[in-house]
Order: C-alpha cells, then structure tokens, then sequence
C-alpha cells in the first residue's frame, strides 16, 4: 500500500482580491469592447475571493514578449517548487536524500531541462534520483501525478516526490477580447504544491492511495487546453466541460469503486479540484453530495482560485489540516483536464498506529 505521507505548498508575493480584479478587468475590457461589460459579473459569481500571482496585476495588461513571460516563469516556478518541497519534506521528517524518484508536473510554461534539474540541486535531493518530467495534463496533472506516483511506490517501494507548479496568470493574455478570456482572468491564479508519497509501513502520514483510474471522452481533444500562437499560451475552454464531467463521472466512479464493492456512501472524503463554480456544481450533482460535503475545494477556490494541476494538492492539504475522517473510511481524490479526461484516486484513511504521527 503507498500512502500520502506529507504536503507542501507555496504562493507567489502579489495577492490580488476579487473586486481589484474585477475592476483591472472592467478598465481593460470594457473601454475597448463595450459587448465584454456584461461578462464582468462572471467575477461576482466566480466564488473567488483573492488568489497570488507570480508578477504584479498591471504587468499582466501590458503586451510582453513570449521570451520575457516565459523567463519570470522560469525563475517563480523554480522557486515556489522549491519552497513546496522543503515544507513537504519538513512535514513528513524526511531528508532529501532519502527520496527516491520526482514527479514533476507543469503546463504553464516551457522549460529545457526540466524544472525537476534546478529542484534536485537546490534542494539537496540525490544526484541519482528517478526523474519523470510530466507537461500537457492540465488541471489534471495533479491528481494524475497521486495515481501515478501510487502506482510507482506500490511496484517499487520507493518514496516519490510529486511536485506540481503553476503560474497560470501569465497565460493571460492582453489582446483576446473574448469573453472565454474575461472568464479566465476572473478565476485563474499562481501556486505550487509538493506531496511526499512512500509505503505505508514507514508509520507517518494518514490517508492510503488504494488504487485510481484514469478515463478518456474520445473526439473532444477540443474543449480545453492551450492554443500556442504568436503571443504564448492562450487559454481554450469551452462550455461543454460541465455536461462532459457529467458524463465522463458515472463510469469513472464504475471504475474506481466496482472493483471491490465499494459504495459510495462510504466515500467520506471528496477531494475534487475545483475548476470554478459550475464544475463544483456539477461534482455535486454527480455524486449526489451536498456543497458541504465539499468545503476544501471551494475553500481552496475561495483563497486561491485556479491553480491548474497544483489546485487538488491544496485542497488535499486542506482535508488533511481540517478534515480528517475516521480510520478506514474512504476518500476520492478527483480532476478532469484536457483530453477530455479525468484522473480519480481513491483513497483510505489510515488504521495503522503510525497515522499521524507527521
């Protein structure tokens, strides 16, 4: 069995509230498409109360080229990774030497070599550490990374390191007068987290990865991602998402669940990442679950908006913290991404006498 032995997290310096938000937007959009006024409310509905940007909220309404974004994203990344992992690693009492393989998750910005490199080094990991470098999941990546470095830790017995980091504000770009951009800016926001994953028997940690599964929706590659063009990434997402979630959940659930009989009724902790208000909603639908049931993502949502893959590793910091449920009692942890896809783990709160002791 691999556990969840610890979390990290980390946030950027510039703290920008909602209503600063809405008001940025309002000056920049509607003074050049008066059409784009009406979308502004999408800032009071969004369930987004402040979030942290790697740069200061005005850098982000001036043109920049693709070299000059991707270099303050080179340099932030680096650093909030770093910042994730020595509080994991602090977490779990865990030295640095002692882990074996990093999973480094990111779809922000472009990097070669790697971020994992700089992370290693400055961190003090082993030169001769495992390395798996992940770009392309999305809001996905996160929960892919727990069922990945699950899968790995159950095969090897090695503690693997998932890190996952991003600075989704610096995808914004100035000259899209779309609406699906003006949605965009009033949810997206920059953050890291690092979670530390190694066999159960190590006597730290509290919740169990038990198994996971993954799922694609074939022919809808379309709906959410980035388009590359001239300017850097701009954000695809389309308004087909919720009914796709809705869709794509029940088999996914069949999946995870089927194997061992196990009802969901018993599933105590949903660890879901909270890609707005609209997909919490529809979680909720899903699952038959009331929005209480729910209260680490949208808090998670509330204090940091979208973070992309990192967004489900704070809200399983968030359950751990204030949420703990009875030894024995399950837990989902779930994102969907692009692709269509969706990433589900599913977890068990641990009954050995060594949970907790972190």
């Amino acid at each position: 069995m691999s556990r969840i032995l610890a979390v990290g997290t980390a946030l950027p310096p510039f703290r920008l509230s909602q209503s600063d938000a809405k008001q940025l937007a309002g000056g920049h959009f509607g003074s050049r498409v008066q059409a784009l006024k009406r979308y502004l409310s999408v800032f009071d509905h969004a369930l987004v109360d402040q979030r942290f940007l790697c740069v200061a909220p005005e850098w982000l309404l001036r043109e920049h080229r693709i070299s000059e974004t991707n270099q303050i994203y080179l340099e932030w990344a680096k650093q909030l990774a770093y910042e994730a992992t020595v509080r994991c690693l602090d977490s779990a009492g865990i030295k640095p030497e002692q882990v074996d393989r990093v999973i480094f998750i990111s779809t922000s910005g472009i990097a070669t070599p790697s971020l994992d490199v700089d992370l290693i080094l400055k961190a003090g990991l082993r030169t001769d550490v495992k390395r798996t470098p992940v770009f392309g999941l999305g809001c996905a990546g996160g929960a892919s990374g727990v069922s990945l470095a699950g899968a790995i830790c159950r095969a090897t017995n090695e503690r693997v390191l998932l890190v996952a980091v991003e600075l989704t504000s610096l995808t914004f770009q100035p000259n899209d007068l779309t609406p699906k951009n003006v949605v965009a800016a009033s949810l997206f926001g920059d953050g890291a987290g690092a979670v530390l994953i190694g066999p159960a028997e190590i006597g730290v940690g509290k919740l169990d990865i038990v198994r996971s599964t993954s799922l694609l929706y074939p022919e809808t590659t379309s709906l959410m991602g980035w388009h590359f063009g001239d300017t850097g990434f701009e954000v695809v997402v389309s308004e087909r998402i919720p009914s796709m979630i809705s869709e794509l959940m029940p088999k996914a659930l069949r999946s995870l669940l089927g194997e061992d009989g196990i009802h969901l009724d018993q599933v105590k902790s949903l660890i879901f990442h909270p890609g707005g208000r609209r997909v919490l909603e529809v979680f909720e639908q899903s699952l038959g679950r009331p929005s209480n049931e729910f209260m680490s993502s949208y808090e998670t949502l509330r204090r940091h908006g979208n973070m992309s893959s990192a967004t489900v590793l704070f809200v399983l910091d968030h359950v751990l913290a204030h949420a703990e449920q009875a030894p024995g009692s399950y837990g989902i942890l779930a994102a969907f991404g692009p692709g269509f896809s969706a990433e589900l783990s599913l977890l068990k709160w641990a009954e050995d006498e060594g949970a907790g002791r972190q």
